[in-house]
C-alpha cells in the first residue's frame, strides 16, 4: 500500500469489529466456557466466521495467523478432530460475494 491508495474506511473499520468479536467470544469460551444459554460448537462456528469475514474486508492475513492458531488449538482442546478443525479454517466461498450483516 502506498501514500495514494485509498483506504476503505467501513471495510478496515468492520475487520477490526470482527477481530475484537473473536478475541473477545474466544478468550471468554477459554475463560468460563459456554454460558448455559449458548452452544458451543455454534460460537466456534461463529468465531471461524469473523476470520472469514475479515478476510473479505480486507484484514491482514498476518493479523489472522495467531487467531487461526489459537482457535484450532482451542477446537483440539474441546475434542474436535483433525479434520473438523481444517473445515474451521477453511475459507468456504460466498455466492454473493458479501455476506449479511
Amino acid at each position: 500500500m502506498t501514500e495514494r491508495d485509498v483506504i476503505n474506511i467501513k471495510n478496515t473499520l468492520k475487520a477490526q469489529q470482527l477481530m475484537a468479536c473473536f478475541d473477545q467470544n474466544l478468550q471468554r469460551l477459554k475463560k468460563y466456557g459456554a454460558d448455559e444459554n449458548e452452544e458451543e460448537s455454534a460460537t466456534i462456528d461463529m468465531l471461524s466466521e469473523c476470520l472469514e469475514e475479515a478476510i473479505e474486508n480486507g484484514i491482514a492475513i498476518e493479523e489472522l495467523q495467531s487467531r487461526a492458531s489459537q482457535l484450532a488449538q482451542f477446537a483440539f482442546d474441546r475434542g474436535y478432530t483433525q479434520h473438523e478443525v481444517e473445515e474451521l479454517l477453511t475459507m468456504r466461498p460466498n455466492p454473493n460475494g458479501k455476506r449479511p450483516g
